[in-house]
């Protein structure tokens, strides 16, 4: 009540952002096994799909970001391609910079001489992959057994196995995820989700910015007819920028299979990386507060994003994520990893989640490399 009192624009412009958004994730929650495919059957299929999802986030963002200029540019609202501008910018340069904070968070270093068979390992799968420039090894000090790969332009690239999954995984496990975040790299997909995300991105910040003129507008009788008109369309800008990022997710989880491809092309092994997917379902799901230990502002970087948030496909977060390395996880005994693959493969879990997700579910992973095994011509 007090806010409509204060800004009636701004509070109806939020109300009508709600209800929009809520409908969606109404019909998602309904459709989404609809929505949600299998793994890709094929290499062709993959690439097609990752190019498809490329060209109508790009066209649609575009299209979008055009039809409001020409509406704004009557009214001198020129600042429209300057906020583009200014997103852009925000965003190369946390990409930029981001190597540095990701390493301070997770105390990334150097191997210790008696780890020095990882950089080795790294770095000849990194010339067996074909990589021009060779990224460093780092050890990230965290309990819960995850990779991830990261660099820039200014900071080089890095690949980064945490503490667990060094000492809980067997050396052949290691090498597969290994091989997967290296696909990362090969495939530049640190920029590629940075160029596909720009757009979206900026069409979310213009219309959190056309509502934020309903509230400084306030309920100025001479301003509103034309604060009305901003709030709405900053209304319709923010769901549509919520609903291109399901698009963008879509493409992160495309980009997750091309890395397991990688994975098992670079290996010749796809039973390998199956094997270290099964082996972090069941750590995962025997350790509930794991999760806890992984930092949300790095979630995408991650070989497995389990737990999954409705804040758009971010790792769980609570109060205690600022302490990534504070629980060791428990390893259940007796594992037959074997029938672990075999059991998880055949799961059916959610779509509705996944469509929130940036990496696919582990047994859909799973059936991908299970096709790999069986020799489905890719």
């Amino acid at each position: 009540m007090l806010l409509f009192l204060i800004s009636p624009y701004f509070f109806f412009g939020m109300l009508i952002a709600s209800l929009l958004t809520a409908g969606i994730i109404g019909i998602l929650a309904v459709s989404a096994d609809k929505i949600v495919r299998g793994p890709p059957k094929s290499l062709t299929g993959l690439k097609t799909s990752m190019a498809v999802t490329a060209i109508v986030t790009f066209l649609g963002s575009i299209s979008l970001i055009y039809l409001v200029g020409v509406y704004f540019l009557g009214y001198g609202f020129s600042w429209l391609y300057f906020t583009v501008g200014l997103v852009a910018i925000f965003m190369i340069l946390q990409w930029l910079l981001s190597p540095y904070m990701i390493k301070a968070v997770y105390r990334a270093s150097e191997p210790k001489p008696e780890e020095s068979w990882v950089s080795e390992m790294v770095t000849k799968m990194a010339k067996d992959a074909g990589l021009k420039s060779i990224p460093k090894a780092v050890i990230a000090e965290v309990p819960a057994p995850n990779a991830f790969a990261f660099g820039s332009p200014i900071a080089g690239n890095y690949v980064a196995i945490t503490r667990g999954l060094l000492q809980l995984f067997p050396k052949e496990e290691i090498e597969a995820v290994v091989g997967h975040e290296l696909g990362h790299l090969k495939h530049r997909d640190v920029a590629t989700l940075l160029a596909i995300s720009l757009l979206p991105s900026a069409i979310y910040f213009i219309g959190r910015m056309l509502l934020a003129w309903g509230w400084l507008a306030g309920d100025s009788r001479e301003r509103g007819g034309g604060a009305m008109f901003y709030v709405l369309i900053g209304a319709i800008l923010f769901v549509a920028g919520f609903l291109f990022q399901f698009l963008v997710t879509h493409f992160s989880r495309l980009r997750e299979y091309f890395a397991d491809y990688h994975s098992a092309k670079l290996t010749g092994n796809p039973r390998m990386l199956q094997r270290a997917l099964a082996r972090l379902t069941l750590i995962y799901e025997s350790n509930p507060n794991v999760s806890n230990q992984i930092n949300k502002s790095a979630a995408m970087l991650f070989i497995v994003n389990y737990f999954v948030s409705m804040s758009g496909g971010m790792a769980y977060e609570n109060i205690d994520y600022w302490f990534p390395y504070s629980k060791k996880p428990y390893i259940p005994k007796d594992i037959n990893i074997d029938e672990a693959v075999e059991k998880i493969m055949n799961r059916k879990e959610s779509a509705f989640l996944e469509l929130f997700s940036t990496h696919p579910s582990t047994p859909k992973r799973l059936r991908f490399l299970e096709n790999l095994r069986n020799k489905v011509p890719y």
